[in-house]
């Protein structure tokens, strides 16, 4: 993959997951008197996933800074 095409995805896949992990927490956190115990704990579980993909598309975008030569941050 590009350097380019690869810093794009990995940041618009961030963003991505950001926006997902804050609807989940919102979901599992401040709705759940709302919510069935098994949804409960899938968004519980969600949180975990979600922020490790988050921090896989933030590698990546490492990756892509280096591979274009730009300051790592």
């Amino acid at each position: 993959m590009k350097p380019h095409t690869l810093l794009r995805a990995s940041n618009t896949s961030m963003v991505v997951f950001l926006l997902l992990s804050i609807i989940v927490f919102y979901l599992a956190w401040f709705q759940e008197q709302n919510l069935p115990l098994m949804l409960l704990v899938f968004l519980h579980l969600s949180q975990v996933i979600l922020a490790g993909l988050f921090k896989v598309a933030y590698v990546f975008r490492l990756i892509a800074q280096s591979q274009l030569g730009q300051e790592l941050r």
